[in-house]
């Protein structure tokens, strides 16, 4: 039976950040190759396989921007404020108000008691990853999951395909030969801000699911005598 040779994800977290990318070239340069009225297959085919391309490129460079940069060294991991770590900056937590909020105090404390019968003192992401392939096994908690991972893979590559868009165009109506409207790169910039605070609300709820999982699991040992803070 033929299969599509494109998951769900490719197409909307690929091909869509991609075809953003190229419409804003297309714009900028004002070639019109996707404003024609007769699209031709050969065209049409061309187009996908390049939306395709650069939404992979789109997918590498947001990862890296976004995630390893901002999130991670900036903002810090979900992982870490999850367990009541406070943010760098108390500005941020007024930015990212949700981002930054922690845990219930008592699901903490069982998650730490679970850590403690599991005899791992890991913190930052040497602890996510000591919790990731416990709860994963269960391949229910692992599809849900991986919609999560979808959301907030799909959310960040938008973003920054948006915020590209939105500074080429801006670049373009300053200093670019072709007359564009500057109100394109508004708007491409405002659905940039909003689907980055859509990337972070799906980053953080995938930590969130994974230590609520891990909080109910059964205790491996006798926790009362054991009890540590990590």
């Amino acid at each position: 039976m033929y299969r599509i040779p494109f998951s769900v994800y490719d197409f909307f977290a690929y091909l869509f950040s991609g075809a953003i990318v190229l419409a804003a070239v297309d714009y900028v340069w004002g070639t019109g190759v996707l404003t024609q009225k007769d699209v031709g297959l050969f065209l049409g085919v061309a187009f996908v396989i390049f939306a395709y391309v650069a939404g992979q490129i789109v997918a590498h460079i947001s990862s890296a921007l976004f995630e390893q940069l901002f999130v991670m060294r900036f903002l810090k991991p979900p992982s870490v404020l999850l367990l009541g770590n406070k943010p760098r900056w108390r500005v941020l937590k007024w930015i990212f108000p949700q981002y930054h909020q922690p845990l219930p105090k008592s699901v903490q404390k069982r998650v730490k008691e679970q850590a403690s019968s599991r005899n791992c003192w890991a913190e930052g992401e040497g602890f996510f990853l000591h919790v990731y392939p416990i709860v994963t096994a269960n391949e229910r908690i692992q599809g849900r999951l991986d919609e999560f991972r979808n959301q907030y893979g799909f959310s960040r590559n938008m973003a920054f395909a948006f915020a590209f868009a939105a500074s080429l165009i801006f670049l373009a109506h300053r200093y670019g030969p072709h007359a564009v409207r500057i109100h394109w790169a508004f708007l491409a910039g405002v659905t940039a801000i909003c689907l980055f605070y859509r990337y972070l609300k799906f980053f953080r709820q995938y930590s969130y699911e994974l230590f609520i999982r891990y909080a109910e699991l059964p205790f491996t040992s006798g926790i009362e005598s054991t009890r540590v803070q990590l």
